[in-house]
């Protein structure tokens, strides 16, 4: 299957085949879901979590000139994503709960009963830069993760990426560990993946 794949899909294919080659080995990319095993033994759905504003204030930004005053375009994009802008700093991105993760997880558990194709069993990977993953924020994530997983069809594993750190939830198992990504990103550009 012939398709663009989005930078946060290769992100993704290249933290699991990296930190979880024995669970995947080499991922496909395809769609519904985004990765797949060759074997169809698991298939893994990517997101990003920043949301869609922020999104394009990151392109906006990444399109200015450095040291240039924002557009207007960007202070309107900052306010709406809740990012203060003062003229004697820099952007001041305030790193959102990791309960936001709950939302899109809702979402991505509905598509995934609406028509997936057919495998062994599905993974979730979501990508944030906007929010946090304390410690003491993992226990109850992985309790409500759980308690939303409750349909037909649902997710086996999902990976949160968020602050340097990919936390694994087991949601049939009831456990999670979390994993350092720092370097990772860079080891990515590096190859020229991304």
């Amino acid at each position: 299957m012939s398709r663009q794949a989005s930078p946060y899909e290769l992100y993704a294919k290249y933290i699991l085949e990296t930190l979880y080659s024995r669970r995947y080995g080499t991922l496909l990319l395809r769609d519904k879901p985004d990765l797949q095993t060759p074997d169809g033994a698991a298939g893994v759905e990517v997101t990003s979590v920043n949301g869609e504003v922020f999104e394009r204030l990151v392109t906006e930004i990444a399109m200015s000139k450095p040291d240039q005053t924002p557009s207007e375009r960007i202070l309107e994009l900052c306010a709406k994503c809740g990012i203060e802008y003062h003229a004697w700093q820099t952007f001041v991105i305030k790193p959102l709960p990791a309960a936001g993760f709950i939302e899109p997880f809702r979402r991505k558990v509905k598509k995934l009963n609406a028509g997936y194709a057919f495998l062994g069993r599905y993974d979730l990977f979501l990508y944030s830069d906007r929010h946090t993953l304390m410690d003491c924020e993992l226990e109850p994530l992985l309790e409500s993760l759980r308690s939303e997983n409750q349909a037909p069809i649902s997710f086996h594993y999902v990976y949160i990426d968020a602050g340097g750190k990919l936390a694994c939830f087991d949601l049939a198992g009831g456990v999670f560990e979390v994993r350092s990504t720092k370097g990772l990103r860079e080891k990515l550009t590096d190859r020229g993946d991304g």
